[in-house]
């Protein structure tokens, strides 16, 4: 009898248990694509129980299920190999309850030195790093699409502000044109421009986008780099900025090149929203699997800015849409991507000021392309690319002209200018790597470019009389279908060794690159110039390259390269519009053109040496120094020369006609330094010192036209400026996949920021404000050849982000948060500077599903 009432108790117990037992069923998916993962271990662990622990796999259809869990409170996560892991932190389980997840895990494919990822609502983050040094020959600095997300950035320029040694100082956002020029110094007040801005390359997906194309008269002279505000930041999936000498594969630069790669293959829908006193926008990205297994996504960008609050008729607005088509075929050995993408700027400036200012500049660029990538077998690829861009210009200027020709107090200049620039490439790669039994490895890399750039249109539209730049200026209007393209062609080879030398890692690279620059036909000769392959009007060039990554003892490398690097100028340094001149002829003015184009101007070149030190010091420090020397040669610069130089060149008069010469020259050099540690209970720190020294110049002399024959001389030496500039930044970041939360906090300090003019004309002694000064011939101000000193300041930035729900996260930041204008007081001027933006803030809301 006692038996079986405890047989009936056992009964009763097991029933109530498994009454109050839980089920949990889900699904395992590719975060962004959405395609289900078979075979994923997922793990159910208490963590107040280390002996408790439950185990099993996800059928071919990625579902999973536990049965009888009791209550509690639990750690669910999944793995599966080629991803990153996943945790759902304090899952409660209740009595006699059914629950269904969706376990969403991260694609390792594509995401660099990275062993653990997570998400806080959309935003990817980096939890821990593989290694805290550089793994590469080359100096490269890459920026993640959390990182990006984190910044809140609203476009490239923004992106950029990441790489150490740029200044965080200013502001964020779409209020003005935006460009980088890589190891350059900006002098604290002053923005980079023209040869500075214009050797640094932009690559969107193996399609180089720049100004080669551009023939305007609305700018400088000397053509910059590309505004890098139509380029938003919400597409962008990684950033990688190469500093060193990179493989022959990169050309057309002259200081470094920037690889921008987009979001591809992209299904999950995310919309965004961001705010700050500046910019506000919004975007959207989503996609849809199709048949043959492909992948159609797209994504849509609007931004607004609101530059002066007081002013009407100031704003920005950028409109951007993108489209690819991806996928595979021939059993996975093709890939291809087809993409398109269009991006709309309106920059309007109403006139509402006494000088009549007024613009606006309705562009928009469209940019279409295939990729395709044929891999035969694992160890041979072939790439393809073909891209046509084409950048449509439609701007408007006017302002108040004081010349009197008709009328009493002047009258308003415009200034018209319509066109559309032409950007036709197309490269082909065959990459091959042999791996051997004993671990050594060898690859080659051929490729073959073709460019060509096309300015067309009716061009820029001046009123004769009325004339915006002035009366008398010597500017008219001009067609851009009157200019011929630039074509261009390459073909380079590189060989790559790694192998191991009594346990020690050795790796070399050794690459030629050949370029002609405005192809015209076949000149096979040799010369006093050297070997002549092609016809090439803006010249032939060979760009070696070399780099090596030595193991010296574990854990310490040393790294060396140099190389040549060759730029292409711009259709606007060739043909720059003719000079229109009054001159008095047989008793009567004339108007006389004088040519300003110099079709024979030559593409400049930068050769580039460069060293580092890499110590891994332990497995969560590491240390990197690099020194580096560049000297750039024969870049375009403006040369005046007086009306009737070409029959006498002893002409002295105030009538000039200007030229492009290959004239300007820089010399650059600097040391990095840069300290990393890997997460340390989820924090990570970071420390970086830059020195940087330019030096440039150009050769020959220039000529006076207002010349003091007592001491002055009519063409006179070319000045030289040095700036040189220390900057200090220090990063502590603190993430936790728990809480869902990510805080970071950046430190820049500049202590030391100088330049300096060095004029070798003439000069006279004088005294100038009870003080004994030199003048140089060539000086506006008798300071312009003082050292100018600029002070110290420095600024702090912090930013938040924190998950609210699975799938959704709030980020803020608030940069300059103590409000420090870094006041710097002109000492010859008495003008007062704010080298840092005030304080200033932006929100960022995101979700996706």
């Amino acid at each position: 009898m006692k038996k079986r009432i405890l047989h009936l108790c056992l009964i009763l117990l097991t029933f109530v248990a498994g009454a109050s037992a839980s089920v949990i069923r889900g699904k395992v998916i590719c975060h962004m694509d959405k395609a289900v993962i078979p075979e994923a271990l997922i793990v159910l662990e208490d963590p107040k129980d280390d002996a408790f622990q439950m185990e099993t796999m996800s059928d071919k259809e990625g579902f999973f299920m536990f049965r009888d869990v009791p209550p509690g409170r639990y750690k669910l996560a999944a793995l599966k190999e080629g991803f990153y892991n996943n945790s759902l932190f304090d899952f409660d389980v209740l009595p006699d309850q059914s629950y269904d997840v969706t376990i969403r895990l991260i694609n390792q494919k594509g995401r660099w030195n990275s062993e653990y990822c997570f998400m806080i609502g959309g935003i990817e983050v980096k939890a821990v790093e593989k290694d805290v040094i550089q793994s590469e020959m080359v100096t490269t600095r890459r920026i993640d699409s959390g990182e990006i997300d984190h910044l809140q950035a609203d476009n490239l320029g923004d992106v950029l502000t990441l790489v150490p040694g740029v200044e965080k100082s200013r502001q964020i956002g779409l209020s003005s044109d935006q460009s980088i020029g890589i190891r350059k110094v900006a002098n604290s007040y002053t923005t980079l421009s023209g040869n500075e801005t214009f050797g640094t390359t932009v690559m969107v997906d193996g399609n180089v986008i720049n100004n080669d194309a551009m023939i305007t008269g609305m700018s400088s002279s000397l053509a910059s780099g590309i505004d890098l505000r139509t380029i938003p930041a919400d597409d962008i999936e990684s950033v990688e900025v190469i500093t060193g000498i990179p493989s022959v594969e990169y050309s057309n630069f002259a200081d470094g090149v920037i690889k921008v790669n987009t979001k591809r293959g992209q299904v999950r829908s995310r919309l965004k929203g961001k705010f700050n006193p500046d910019t506000k926008g919004a975007s959207f990205s989503s996609g849809l699997k199709v048949p043959f297994g492909g992948t159609l996504d797209y994504h849509v960008n609007y931004a607004y800015s609101e530059r002066d609050i007081r002013k009407e008729g100031d704003e920005y607005h950028r409109f951007y849409l993108s489209t690819a088509y991806s996928g595979d075929a021939l059993d996975k050995k093709l890939d291809y991507v087809l993409k398109g993408s269009y991006t709309r700027s309106l920059d309007d400036e109403k006139p509402t000021d006494a000088n009549r200012v007024g613009r606006h500049s309705h562009d928009y660029r469209t940019t279409g392309g295939l990729i395709l990538k044929y891999k035969p077998d694992p160890q041979l690829v072939y790439s393809n690319y073909f891209n046509v861009d084409m950048n449509r210009k439609n701007n408007y200027r006017s302002r108040w002209v004081n010349d009197q020709i008709d009328t009493v107090y002047g009258y308003i200049g415009e200034l018209w200018e319509d066109g559309r620039e032409w950007d036709i490439n197309y490269k082909l790669l065959r990459d091959k790597t042999v791996k051997q039994k004993n671990g050594n490895e060898t690859g080659t890399l051929y490729g073959l470019e073709f460019s060509y750039q096309k300015n067309t249109g009716s061009g820029v539209h001046l009123d004769s009389i009325y004339n915006y730049y002035g009366a008398y200026s010597t500017r008219r209007s001009y067609s851009f279908d009157d200019y011929p393209g630039f074509p261009k062609l390459s073909v380079y080879g590189e060989r790559n060794w790694k192998w191991k030398v009594r346990d020690r890692s050795v790796e070399m690279m050794l690459g030629l690159r050949y370029d002609a620059i405005n192809v015209r036909g076949l000149d096979i000769s040799a010369g006093n110039d050297g070997i002549s392959f092609l016809n090439a009007r803006q010249g032939e060039f060979l760009s070696p390259r070399f780099n090596t990554r030595i193991e010296l003892a574990d854990g310490l490398f040393w790294r060396l390269g140099a190389g040549r690097s060759v730029k292409s100028i711009s259709l606007s340094h060739v043909y720059r519009n003719s000079a229109y001149v009054q001159t008095f002829i047989d008793s009567q003015w004339v108007e006389v053109e004088y040519k300003q184009q110099n079709p024979d101007l030559k593409s400049y070149y930068t050769d580039k040496l460069e060293t580092s030190l890499d110590w891994k010091a332990t497995d969560w420090l590491g240390l990197t120094l690099t020194a580096y020397y560049q000297e750039s040669k024969d870049q375009p610069s403006t040369m005046a020369y007086p009306v009737g130089y070409e029959i006498n060149p002893d002409t002295l008069t105030s009538l000039t006609y200007s030229l492009m010469e290959n004239t300007a020259w820089s010399k650059d050099r600097g040391v990095e330094f840069s300290l990393n540690t890997k997460r340390i209970k989820n924090l990570k720190f970071v420390f970086n010192a830059t020195y940087r020294y330019s030096l440039r110049g150009e050769e020959g002399r220039y000529y006076d036209s207002s010349v003091d024959t007592s001491w002055e001389e009519i063409w006179v030496p070319n000045p030289e400026t040095w700036k040189h500039k220390i900057i200090l930044g220090q990063q502590t970041s603190y993430i936790n996949q728990r809480l869902g939360v990510w805080l970071t906090v950046d430190l820049q300090y500049i202590p030391f920021d100088q330049k300096r003019t060095v004029y070798k004309s003439n000069s006279i002694e004088t005294v100038l404000e009870d003080h004994p000064v030199t003048l140089y011939q060539g000086m506006t101000y008798w300071y312009d050849a003082e050292r100018w000193e600029y002070g110290d300041h420095w600024v702090l930035n912090a930013r938040l982000s924190k998950s609210v729900g699975q799938n959704t996260e709030v980020s803020l930041y608030v940069n300059n948060v103590f409000d420090d204008p870094g006041l710097w007081i002109d000492p010859f001027r008495g003008s007062i500077y704010e080298l840092n933006v005030p304080i200033y803030y932006g929100l960022e809301v995101s979700t996706q599903w």
